[in-house]
């Protein structure tokens, strides 16, 4: 997690800098300081093992040994909670090095500045910004609640949240976050110490005989977007918020009312769930069109007999016009819309309009998805368009018959064309690349377990293949430094030969080359743990050898997809060699 500079103090560069350069832990090289705060300082660090970029949190040493075992404490029980997660906008915790007294917690990088430093420096933001942050945060929070057992996260705040040079956002620091038991409670050490940030904590987060729960998230939500719509900290309104439009009269009729609504006092009075929340963002328009009518009625009450021809002949005309919108208004015929439109901004919009008639059909987020793959790139913004559609309607559309398939699209949406940028990838690293596949992976994993979770669907199988590579390739850095990784080799093995498999006659060339940098770059990464995990030479270079057939087989049209095939060929010419020197001690013994 990148401390952005809002939360940054001066940093002694005499002092700090000698810590430049150290390597903790035996792997982690302390690059530079992008970060410090009150009781630590945040580097951007180098995995030397894995040869990836982390952020390395120092934690600052203290003496007194109770307040250090409460510190430990807090961040093993946030490390352990964050295992869990697998959600893009989650950062991950990946180690915990003690280093001669000196904590260092290593994580996910992320670039980007808070929203808090965003409010300092830029003011009040706009509201369709605002709007869109929340809509990705009520995704996040619902991702968490739904979990079993659910996590409330209880500290959302502007501080909190991490604004991507993309668009994007992510949550950062779960130190207060709990689970929910069945009993209602929520439970973690020192938890009665634990209260969040006055001003968006909820009531019953400062009351030792309330619980907490999704509604508490949705009030630290809409006590965050009166602070980012309004420029004030809702501390500083010790009488409870006012209506965000006494202090911005542009604002939207819609967006008060929402912030209205889930800032209650009582939890019984806010959104249900930040599904519910989302929803009322997205159309929080219709609000403002609802007071439009409400005035049209009104001025109508001012309108006596001698106008009653020109009612007739508005009547007649909205006659007409109330055929056109039930024209317009058919599900068939903005699906037909979207299909038949050569301009992908219509279809889209067609599709969405299409979604907003029938929410629990299926065909229009299938039609969205074929639009952002025909791209050849799913951009972010297009995912923040297919989740605005697809998130507020996730409950009804989840129990359709054709969910499973939906959500494997989706699935392979990600795993092969997020965030890929034709007329930059070929000039990419190849560090920069392997964390765009890790990322596009993770993103697609909570979709492949939502498709192999119907044991009825036709691609049950192949799913749940991608959802375990998914697992894998989330779950492997924790688990080699925690030492408990035996036996997790095998499976990912035998997941990789169905998948090298399944593609044999696939006409996807992405498909395929991307498939085959996966296995070629895994045989290179893990020969000796395939290897420990009983897997033979024979069998490695077996897949080796299918895989570079795959890359072989592909003749590219596209810069591309050259530089993904030179990069499998590449990496296949020396493979070979890899599994071959993970046995050399083994032939050496039998010799």
């Amino acid at each position: 997690m990148n401390v952005p500079s809002s939360q940054a103090v001066p940093v002694d560069k005499a002092k700090d800098a000698p810590r430049a350069g150290r390597i903790v832990g035996g792997r982690y090289q302390l690059l530079t300081i992008i970060g410090t705060g009150g009781m630590s300082t945040v580097y951007l660090a180098l995995d030397k093992v894995l040869n990836k970029q982390w952020a390395a949190k120092e934690i600052r040493r203290v003496e007194d040994p109770q307040m250090r075992d409460l510190i430990v404490k807090s961040i093993v029980t946030e490390a352990n909670m964050i295992k869990r997660f697998d959600h893009p906008a989650i950062p991950r915790i990946v180690d915990i090095v003690d280093e001669a007294g000196t904590l260092y917690v290593i994580m996910d990088y992320v670039e980007g500045h808070t929203l808090e430093s965003i409010l300092e420096t830029m003011g009040p933001q706009p509201e369709d910004a605002v709007a869109d942050w929340a809509i990705q945060l009520c995704d996040v929070l619902e991702y968490l609640h739904q979990l079993d057992p659910p996590i409330i996260y209880r500290d959302m705040k502007p501080s909190n949240v991490m604004l991507r040079p993309n668009g994007s956002v992510s949550v950062i620091d779960f130190g207060i976050a709990r689970e929910l038991h069945r009993d209602g409670g929520s439970g973690g050490p020192e938890d009665e110490d634990l209260l969040g940030t006055r001003g968006y904590a909820p009531p019953e987060q400062a009351d030792p005989n309330c619980e907490t729960d999704a509604r508490s998230d949705v009030y630290s939500l809409g006590a965050t977007m009166f602070s980012l719509l309004t420029g004030k900290n809702p501390a500083d309104m010790p009488e409870g918020l006012p209506p965000v439009r006494q202090i911005c009269p542009e604002l939207s009729a819609g967006i008060e009312l929402v912030i209205a609504r889930a800032t209650q006092p009582d939890p019984k009075d806010r959104y249900a769930d930040c599904a519910e929340m989302a929803h009322a963002i997205m159309h929080r328009s219709d609000e403002d069109e609802r007071r439009r009518v409400a005035l049209g009625r009104t001025w109508k009450r001012f309108v006596g007999l001698a106008v009653v021809a020109c009612i007739a002949l508005a009547m007649g005309i909205v006659g007409t016009t109330g055929r056109i919108v039930m024209t317009n208004g058919d599900y068939d015929h903005w699906m037909e819309v979207g299909r038949q439109s050569s301009s992908t901004s219509e279809a889209v919009a067609a599709y969405e309009r299409a979604a907003q008639i029938k929410p629990g059909e299926t065909g229009a987020y299938k039609g969205l998805v074929g639009r952002f793959r025909d791209n050849g790139s799913f951009t972010t913004d297009e995912e923040a368009q297919l989740r605005l559609a697809l998130l507020p309607n996730l409950a009804q559309v989840s129990s359709s018959k054709d969910y499973a398939d939906l959500a494997f699209d989706i699935g392979k949406l990600y795993w092969y064309e997020f965030g890929v940028d034709p007329s930059e990838a070929a000039s990419l690293d190849r560090s920069t690349q392997l964390e765009g596949r890790s990322a596009r992976i993770r993103a697609a994993g909570e979709w492949m377990r939502a498709a192999a979770s119907d044991p009825s669907y036709e691609n049950h199988d192949i799913a749940q293949v991608y959802a375990d590579i998914a697992d894998f390739n989330s779950n492997i850095v924790p688990l080699i430094n925690e030492g408990s990784d035996q036996g997790v080799y095998s499976p990912y093995f035998s997941n990789l030969q169905t998948l090298v498999s399944s593609m044999a006659n696939s006409e996807n060339d992405v498909m395929k080359l991307e498939t085959a940098n996966l296995v070629l770059d895994s045989l290179t990464t893990y020969p000796r743990k395939f290897r420990a995990d009983g897997i033979s030479e024979d069998d490695m270079h077996a897949v080796a050898g299918d895989a570079r057939q795959l890359a072989e087989g592909v003749f590219p049209t596209t810069a591309l997809l050259d530089a993904e095939r030179a990069s499998a060929l590449s990496t296949a010419d020396g493979v070979d060699q890899a599994i071959a020197d993970s046995f050399v001690d083994a032939r050496t013994v039998q010799q």
